[in-house]
């Protein structure tokens, strides 16, 4: 497999966390169903390429490159809808920006664009016509620059920590899949896959602030398991490193012996390692996914071992509240008791 399909194989295989993550949470809300729409052609994008270029689709790469770039359009326009649901609050009545999509199919389906697609010994190179690039950037400048705008008043204007965050990811992905895209657009920018890696880089991001900065509302039990399944995971992968080393210098061959020895001292080894290892680095990552509520979490959890040595009920509402209300980022609190 060549690295100009590996690239967007990776970028692929990327998303299927987010899709995880989204169906195990449920119900789901509207901004739950917009990231829903981005993921799919954000996938399909991938995916089609990688097939493409492996020469797996269907052997005719003008239908393939129509086909790729008809479903980047859609995921760019996805993408626009997604990201401005932070910013607008209400349903969009008339979504105008699909009508550039059925431009670029209609355009596609009749043979306009692209004007060329050569096949050369470094790759694939696309000739999409001057105009067509002055349309797709105008496009793209047009709703770009209005989401960026939108999005940074948003930054500016909200007293919420949590909700700058997530802006501040959300720029982050922008800026990582235009710059890509625009690289694309280069006259060798085809030949590889750069845009993919843009691509992957918005996986990667949307990844991590889901999990950290709750881009979405997901279940602390889902982010755990999470946590547990790397930890798991990362034991596993070094058991069968271990085991191939042992096939590929050790002269040991694959057999039911074998693989019944591996078993044997594998799993004993990944519960070990998981719970001595692993326990010191669950509570850093889960410190990294939390933040810096991570430390006000743990006094709390310190104060509510001892609190049957405190002897004041102001004592207790004073520190209770401070505790609380700094690990869940609430700005006001108050510490109701029955009266006596």
């Amino acid at each position: 497999m060549s690295v100009d399909a590996l690239v967007p194989l990776i970028a692929a295989i990327a998303y299927i966390p987010l899709f995880a993550i989204l169906f195990s949470n449920r119900p789901w809300q509207r901004r739950h169903r917009l990231f829903l729409l981005f993921l799919i052609p954000a996938l399909l994008w991938s995916l089609t390429t990688f097939l493409s270029r492996s020469g797996l689709l269907f052997q005719n790469n003008l239908l393939e490159v129509k086909i790729v770039l008809c479903i980047a359009i859609w995921m760019l326009i996805q993408l626009h809808y997604f990201v401005s649901s932070f910013y607008q609050s209400g349903r969009i009545k008339i979504p105008l920006a699909y009508i550039f999509l059925i431009i670029t199919i209609v355009l596609a389906a009749t043979g306009y664009i692209p004007h060329s697609v050569e096949v050369t010994a470094s790759g694939i190179s696309v000739d999409y016509g001057p105009w067509n690039v002055v349309v797709f950037l105008a496009f793209l400048f047009i709703v770009g620059i209005k989401d960026i705008y939108s999005l940074i008043q948003r930054y500016r204007l909200s007293p919420d920590p949590a909700e700058r965050n997530q802006i501040f990811y959300l720029l982050a992905a922008i800026t990582s899949l235009t710059a890509f895209m625009l690289g694309s657009l280069s006259p060798r920018g085809s030949e590889f896959p750069v845009s993919h890696i843009g691509n992957l880089g918005v996986a990667c991001v949307f990844a991590y602030a889901v999990v950290a900065h709750r881009l979405l509302d997901i279940r602390v039990v889902f982010r755990r398991a999470l946590i547990a399944g790397v930890l798991y995971g990362s034991g596993l992968g070094i058991v069968l490193l271990v085991f191939w080393l042992a096939q590929k210098f050790g002269g040991v061959e694959p057999s039911i012996a074998s693989l019944t020895i591996a078993i044997a001292w594998g799993i004993p080894f990944i519960f070990f390692l998981s719970h001595t290892v692993g326990a010191r680095w669950r509570a850093k990552i889960e410190e990294a996914f939390v933040g810096a509520k991570y430390s006000y979490r743990r006094e709390l959890f310190q104060f509510i071992t001892r609190i049957h040595n405190i002897r004041t009920m102001e004592e207790v509402g004073n520190e209770f509240i401070s505790l609380i209300t700094q690990s869940i980022d609430c700005r006001r609190a108050c510490f109701l008791l029955p009266q006596t």
